[in-house]
């Protein structure tokens, strides 16, 4: 219902965007605003208010903080193979994405919209991360983890955004954004991991707390290897998908000067694996509890399903 409520917002303040925009330019095709902002000297003031709007609909639909309020409570609400879509395709398609080519394809690379969208992502990650190491609850930990990681994309386009205003080599800036939709990528395949290894651990033992976890990587050996792939590849551990992403990141921040976001930006990494050290001790590791003393390995299906995306977070790195 949160969900409902929020979205339905997110999209009002779109609309009013999309009709800012058309009030100033005439036009509703990209490019050809794209060419009216150009034409024009860059954007004038009603389409910053317009981009404000626009940061705020897909701020919204990406759980960028402050606008998170609804994904923790989403993705505990919703079944597994949801939350992998939710997590992995919706805020990715409908949020960061979108977010990207309006951005980039629209106010062509603004620098005052890079620091907003640098300001946003770096907030999401560092809050995001410090809420996951919090959680108890499997999905709920999960869906803090998707709200940092998407941080990291958030960042890397406003960094990019920024030094394409400040002329930093193109080479730089094309590293900075192909960094950012290189992670977008990779979140997708071990998140909507991660989701189907925490929907294993529930069908099989009926909770997703942690502390009434544990001892699960004996009795359900193919999804706790899944799971370790997952935890690995989204805390940056070679040679998985995530660790490429988040290394060409860190050299494009570096290449273009922000040398401060990339000490961050490996900090949140290391406080994501410290945040993954806790889900293995809990829920594979230590002594079976009363809650997994029947847990069985979950049908052939549902690993299969699992298996193919913990292969993928191995070949995905191979185009690097």
């Amino acid at each position: 219902l949160k969900y409902l409520a929020l979205g339905t917002v997110a999209s009002t303040f779109l609309l009013v965007g999309i009709a800012v925009v058309y009030n100033v330019t005439g036009q509703l095709n990209w490019a050809k605003v794209a060419e009216a902002v150009a034409a024009g000297g860059g954007p004038s003031k009603p389409l910053y208010v317009a981009a404000a709007f626009f940061l705020m609909g897909f701020g919204l639909k990406a759980a960028m903080v402050p606008f998170h309020a609804w994904l923790p409570d989403a993705h505990p609400s919703a079944p597994a193979p949801i939350s992998a879509m939710l997590s992995g395709v919706l805020i990715k398609a409908c949020g960061v994405y979108a977010l990207a080519r309006v951005v980039f394809s629209v106010f062509g690379g603004s620098e005052l919209l890079g620091w907003v969208l640098i300001s946003l992502g770096g907030a999401s990650m560092v809050v995001g991360v410090l809420l996951a190491v919090g959680q108890w609850d499997f999905k709920r930990l999960l869906a803090y983890h998707s709200i940092s990681q998407m941080g990291y994309v958030v960042m890397a386009l406003g960094a990019a955004a920024a030094m394409h205003a400040q002329g930093v080599s193109e080479a730089v800036v094309a590293l900075a954004i192909f960094g950012g939709l290189f992670h977008l990528a990779n979140h997708a395949i071990f998140k909507s991991l991660l989701f189907l290894c925490s929907g294993s651990v529930e069908y099989a033992t009926g909770t997703r707390q942690l502390k009434l976890l544990g001892g699960l990587g004996r009795k359900m050996p193919v999804t706790a290897a899944c799971l370790r792939i997952a935890a690995l590849s989204i805390s940056g551990v070679p040679p998985l998908n995530g660790f490429w992403s988040k290394l060409i990141i860190v050299l494009a921040l570096v290449l273009g000067g922000f040398y401060t976001l990339a000490v961050i930006t490996v900090l949140v990494s290391f406080v994501t694996l410290l945040s993954f050290a806790k889900v293995q001790r809990y829920v594979l590791g230590g002594k079976a509890t009363e809650a997994v003393e029947r847990a069985r390995e979950v049908p052939a299906g549902m690993c299969l399903a699992s298996l193919v995306l913990a292969v993928l977070c191995f070949a995905s790195s191979l185009i690097i």
